[in-house]
């Protein structure tokens, strides 16, 4: 049983954060949600749901060590295309350090890709290098590896007219399985993982909630909203030009990737997963939940 049922999550605005934050706020945890612009509207929402949101900044020891404050538990979630690749790689850092000099009981580390040191993609060797940095410091971490979001396919801020749908399709194909998982279910997932310390200390997570092509993909969507999703096809250099080249790299990675390991490996991943969130929903279960409001 956990006691002083109290967690720090940083990124409690992004993605990541903001499902935890949301997903342990309804379990009855205390949450201290940092963010670097407390009157944003999304920590706004969030403090109406009853998170204490407070000002701090990755880059800022001093103002880190007073976020960690009687703080015991930690998300660490940095983001690449807000911090640049040197950026994001300071923060992990120096919240590692900061959450070593207080004593952390257990760290929920937002990391990418599979851990393979080799895919050439400068945010996930950045993402090892923190690893292996609060390997040193001997932290009690544990690491999840979330899947592509499905909200990649849907959300305006994704621009997926242009990206998954528009250009996507020219790297990886129609037909290449890929995975995919619910922001939600990230959130319901570092829950659990927080819940149960003992089992997940020490642990490497990948999480995928479904494998599907992007044509099967966009099948689901037909399925559900009787319509196929629009795409407006751009060549891969416009859209390089337009968006971080890091995006069409990790396509190319995944590619790859999935040619290596194969469906059924994809699919091993994707059954593992469900070992930390039995609740995972596949893209169509998404779908409806969204297109019903119950996100």
């Amino acid at each position: 049983m956990i006691e002083n049922k109290k967690v720090l999550v940083f990124g409690a605005t992004g993605n990541i954060g903001s499902a935890a934050t949301r997903e342990m706020l309804g379990r009855g945890w205390r949450v201290r949600a940092v963010t670097r612009s407390p009157e944003s509207e999304p920590a706004l929402t969030l403090s109406a749901l009853g998170a204490e949101v407070v000002q701090g900044d990755m880059e800022d020891r001093r103002s880190l060590e007073k976020a960690f404050d009687g703080m015991y538990r930690v998300l660490s979630v940095q983001n690449w295309v807000t911090s640049g690749i040197e950026g994001e790689k300071r923060q992990g850092k120096l919240v590692a350090d900061v959450a070593h000099s207080v004593g952390i009981e257990h760290l929920v580390y937002g990391s990418a890709g599979t851990g393979d040191a080799h895919t050439g993609i400068p945010h996930f060797n950045n993402k090892l290098e923190v690893e292996a940095h609060m390997r040193a410091l001997d932290l009690p971490f544990t690491i999840v590896r979330p899947a592509p979001f499905m909200e990649l396919l849907s959300e305006k801020e994704f621009f997926p007219t242009l990206s998954t749908w528009g250009v996507e399709t020219k790297i990886i194909g129609w037909d290449t399985p890929s995975p995919w998982v619910a922001v939600r279910d990230i959130g319901i997932a570092v829950a659990n993982i927080f819940e149960d310390p003992e089992r997940w200390i020490g642990k490497d997570i990948s999480l995928f909630g479904d494998v599907k092509t992007l044509q099967e993909c966009k099948q689901v969507f037909v399925s559900v909203d009787g319509k196929k999703p629009f795409s407006l096809p751009i060549p891969v250099w416009l859209f390089q030009k337009m968006a971080n080249q890091e995006f069409v790299e990790m396509w190319r990675w995944l590619d790859d990737y999935v040619e290596q390991i194969g469906p059924q490996g994809l699919w091993e991943i994707a059954n593992e997963s469900r070992k930390v969130n039995m609740e995972m929903l596949d893209l169509e279960s998404w779908l409806k939940e969204k297109r019903n409001g119950h996100e």
